[in-house]
């Protein structure tokens, strides 16, 4: 399927999650209009499917326009260093997985394990995050902007966690052998939700 605009500043492309419904059609469409050159693509509808923009690889300098609340497993194993992606109404659990590289901005409330297994890249929360945020961070960056739950940083072996966010859950850096883990700044306390 060819891409309804050209590339280029004029007007970006728009994939309707909803009516192509299956993820692999829809990731494959978002990386042919990444191929054909657009520097800005819109997935409009997004309502909780599962796996969008998994696996994205790619030498693109763009950005992706998530319009909705994405599920499970979003951007999860994207490796490709000039993609940012902005999710507008925030993520199911797993969101972030095992990203490589690239940037990741959620706006707005996230499930467990954002982050989980993340390797390089970055990723931004700006909401409230779920249990077991960056979860076995070995590179990359996670910062986070809300308040967070339990176990933040567990089994964290490189990269930089980062909470900007009111509060965070008990036993944050549980089994931490490495990178840094930056808790109570701007005031952030310790909470024991």
């Amino acid at each position: 399927m060819p891409p309804a605009e050209a590339p280029g500043d004029g007007p970006h492309p728009v994939v309707p999650v909803p009516e192509i419904r299956d993820h692999r059609r829809v990731n494959a469409e978002v990386g042919w209009l990444l191929d054909a050159g657009h520097r800005r693509v819109i997935l409009e509808g997004v309502e909780s499917q599962r796996l969008i923009l998994n696996g994205l690889r790619g030498g693109w300098e763009a950005t992706i326009e998530v319009r909705g609340t994405a599920g499970p497993e979003f951007a999860a194993e994207v490796d490709a260093p000039g993609l940012t992606i902005i999710g507008l109404g925030g993520a199911g659990v797993g969101a972030g997985r095992g990203l490589r590289a690239g940037t990741l901005c959620l706006l707005g409330p996230v499930g467990d394990l954002v982050g989980n297994d993340q390797r390089g890249g970055s990723i931004v929360v700006v909401g409230p995050t779920g249990h077991r945020a960056g979860l076995r961070l070995a590179g990359g960056t996670l910062t986070l902007h809300g308040p967070t739950g339990r176990l933040l940083g567990e089994r964290q072996s490189g990269g930089v966690i980062v909470l900007l966010g009111p509060s965070h859950g008990p036993h944050a850096g549980h089994a931490r052998v490495g990178g840094t883990l930056s808790l109570n700044i701007a005031g952030a306390k310790s909470s024991g939700a």
